[in-house]
């Protein structure tokens, strides 16, 4: 019987690779189903009852070649992934195999066959993947992240690298960018959009008005309970984390 983990961010997700399973392999036994890095990496340090681990590869909170660095599993791993097959050749070398979502019954039987055939030979048993495999494989899986901003002066263009900014705040309907040397200008991107173009372990929305670069933080106060100020440069403004992302923001600076 196989003692199966998965770690999936995606509830919906899953739901459904469970309910594959056990059409397929009825006396299986789920022991639990992690969403987030973290959390994989709490509970992999202190569990040893599991033989088989499904992971998708991007999770909320990272990537799960993140969790491997930090655990060394021992266990053979099918790894989950929306990417393009392609793009994955590379990191055939630790894992049973990878299934490309949405994930169906003939891709799910055919791992289950492969991984039946490793455990009757074991001369064809896994390696654990190295430290610079992983590093490959971090490099090539992350996000192509926004590198800088074309910002308009007039009739002149000026490009600033992201490096250089150090918040964005929307004002009346426009948001602005600001860098490290205090200057302002007004960029065609409203937070949202920036959440989703920006490196999220570098930049964090505090709240509706504002989305903060880390190294933007000259100091973090309790003002309450559940409220947080947060000093930044080039403003006397109070700026506070809203009640809602007090927690989040607290984990974002910790990771």
């Amino acid at each position: 019987m196989n003692r199966i983990v998965i770690i999936e961010d995606e509830p919906f997700a899953a739901d459904h690779l469970e309910l594959l399973i056990r059409r397929l392999r009825s006396d299986t036994e789920i022991v639990t189903k992690l969403a987030t890095v973290a959390e994989a990496i709490a509970w992999l340090h202190t569990a040893s009852d599991y033989d088989l681990i499904f992971s998708d590869i991007q999770l909320g909170d990272g990537i799960c070649f993140d969790i491997f660095r930090e655990i060394n599993v021992q266990v053979p791993i099918i790894f989950t992934t929306a990417y393009d097959q392609y793009a994955l050749r590379a990191f055939k070398v630790n894992s049973v195999d990878y299934l490309l979502k949405p994930i169906d019954l003939p891709s799910l039987q055919a791992a289950f066959e492969k991984l039946d055939r490793l455990r009757v030979e074991p001369a064809q048993a896994l390696s654990p993947m190295t430290t610079s495999q992983l590093d490959r494989l971090l490099q090539s899986m992350r996000p192509d992240y926004k590198q800088r901003f074309a910002v308009k002066i007039g009739d002149h263009i000026k490009m600033i690298p992201v490096s250089e900014v150090v918040y964005f705040e929307s004002r009346h309907k426009l948001t602005y960018l600001f860098t490290e040397n205090g200057k302002k200008y007004p960029v065609q991107y409203t937070l949202h959009e920036l959440e989703e173009l920006l490196d999220p372990r570098l930049f964090f929305r505090i709240n509706r008005q504002m989305l903060l670069r880390d190294t933007a933080i000259q100091d973090v106060a309790a003002i309450s309970n559940s409220r947080l100020k947060v000093s930044i440069p080039f403003t006397k403004d109070t700026v506070v984390v809203s009640r809602e992302r007090c927690q989040e923001f607290k984990e974002w600076m910790d990771q």
